[in-house]
């Protein structure tokens, strides 16, 4: 090979060098250029709202700063088995469901934030007709209950504590969301079990509260009512960037909740479709919205002890290891 053959095969070994070397390079700055694409398990309920407030023009749009394409899917069924089967990337599911079965065909579902009904802040009640003759707990023996699917657990729990109070043979009636306005002028049922915003919505409409903090008094104090859990694998290994991405935009979201309950409020008056009216944003209540590092891991415990008291299984791992850790964020 001559000198100028080896010439030219050594500027072709540096272009391909430097080739290499710009896609080494390059190439992970241009997929953190990219969207993240997320699939998004939504109801109409407190515990999807952070992904709706996430998604709106508030004073910093997260999903956009963080640059998220979501993807919302309407939950059917249960959530939980919805983000095992890959239904959803990451979703608001009861912390009752979750306690009994974080785990699923080696993979771990782990929470990532937390909604809380705390003591003293009553969000939920029995809903009665402002006419009816029902006075009191006791007069609920043998009559029909109406609850959301949801909520089918707490009436449960509620229920059998009610029956030792020698308050029983209450019939279960499950309603759906858009039931609960005509369900007692359909004779469906005589009360309605709610947690707000419906609970205060039904108010707003001049229906009576016939008992109040039916969890803090049957449950426990402060109840972990939904925890936001994605898998494990997504964030190892499926998704890294985008599961980071997500878990920054919903802390940051988790954050301005907090500091602006009212626009909570009026958001979830729009999600439902209910009036614009500060009346209505008066009678709703808000629960506490926890960031990973706010996580209230005490009442987990307590929650979890109680259900065990009760006979109710529970997969029996310690309260933080239901919870990432911030160090599997880590870039």
């Amino acid at each position: 090979m001559n000198i100028k053959a080896k010439e030219r095969l050594l500027n072709v070994l540096i272009i391909l060098g430097a080739l290499v070397l710009l896609f080494v390079v390059g190439y992970p700055q241009y997929k953190e250029s990219l969207p993240s694409k997320i699939k998004i398990g939504i109801d109409k309920s407190y515990a999807s709202l952070p992904f709706y407030v996430a998604k709106e023009d508030t004073t910093r749009q997260y999903f956009v700063i963080e640059k998220i394409e979501p993807e919302f899917i309407e939950i059917e069924g249960d959530p939980l088995q919805g983000i095992k089967d890959g239904l959803y990337d990451i979703a608001a599911v009861s912390w009752y469901s979750f306690l009994m079965s974080p785990d699923y065909d080696g993979d771990t579902l782990k929470a990532c934030g937390s909604i809380e009904l705390k003591s003293g802040k009553v969000l939920d009640a029995f809903i009665v007709p402002e006419k009816s003759k029902i006075k009191k707990l006791g007069d609920l023996k043998g009559k029909r209950l109406g609850y959301l699917i949801n909520d089918e657990y707490l009436v449960d729990l509620i229920l059998s504590k009610m029956e030792e109070d020698e308050i029983t043979g209450i019939e279960k009636v499950l309603l759906q969301t858009d039931e609960i306005t005509t369900a007692f002028d359909d004779k469906k049922v005589d009360a309605i079990y709610l947690i707000d915003p419906y609970r205060g919505y039904m108010v707003y409409r001049n229906y009576k509260v016939l008992y109040q903090g039916l969890i803090s008094y049957y449950i426990v104090p402060s109840m972990p009512y939904a925890a936001i859990v994605m898998r494990k694998n997504f964030l190892k290994d499926e998704n890294r960037l985008g599961a980071i991405r997500i878990k920054n935009a919903i802390e940051a979201t988790l954050s301005y909740m907090t500091k602006n309950p009212e626009y909570a409020k009026r958001l979830i008056v729009k999600i439902n479709d209910w009036p614009s009216d500060g009346a209505l944003t008066l009678n709703i209540r808000t629960p506490e919205y926890q960031r990973l590092s706010d996580i209230n891991l005490k009442n987990v415990e307590s929650f979890q002890t109680e259900l065990v008291k009760r006979g109710i299984s529970t997969c029996g791992i310690r309260p933080n290891e239901f919870l990432f850790d911030k160090t599997d964020f880590a870039r």
